[in-house]
């Protein structure tokens, strides 16, 4: 009898602190908001005697339409937008404007990139990085040296 009632005692004293340890999140830590924009880049192998040429297309995207089947999602350039180009997540290696076409070109060395000797497989990750309706975005991308 006594063993039954220290292992009960002992089940809901280890249970107690299971019932006042959750709290109800009111913010993430970080905000989770979608970006303005859409970003296509084109361009990712690059030999290592040659510098590398990658395009970034931003587009608008107009869901006014998104119910009617005969409209559908529109998408718009964003024009005349600024584009930073980040590699390390600090460094800045370039910057550019889109386009009336909603384009930006990006043509860099290997070595400005960080790769002072690039040898076959070596990668770069560039982070496209800008703001459009004061909502900042960023873009991922892999460079690759053939």
């Amino acid at each position: 009898m006594k063993n039954k009632i220290y292992k009960i005692g002992g089940i809901l004293l280890a249970s107690i602190p299971l019932l006042f340890a959750c709290e109800d999140a009111v913010e993430l830590a970080t905000p989770n908001v979608a970006s303005p924009v859409l970003v296509v880049v084109d361009g990712s192998n690059f030999p290592s005697d040659s510098d590398v040429a990658v395009t970034a297309k931003f587009m608008e995207l107009d869901k006014s339409g998104i119910l009617d089947n005969n409209v559908g999602i529109d998408s718009i350039p964003v024009s005349d937008l600024q584009i930073s180009v980040f590699v390390n997540q600090t460094e800045e290696v370039s910057t550019a404007v889109t386009d009336g076409e909603g384009e930006a070109m990006l043509n860099i060395s290997w070595q400005e990139l960080g790769l002072e000797v690039p040898g076959s497989g070596d990668q770069v990750r560039l982070e496209f990085t800008g703001s459009h309706k004061n909502i900042p975005f960023r873009k991922y991308h892999t460079v690759r040296v053939e």
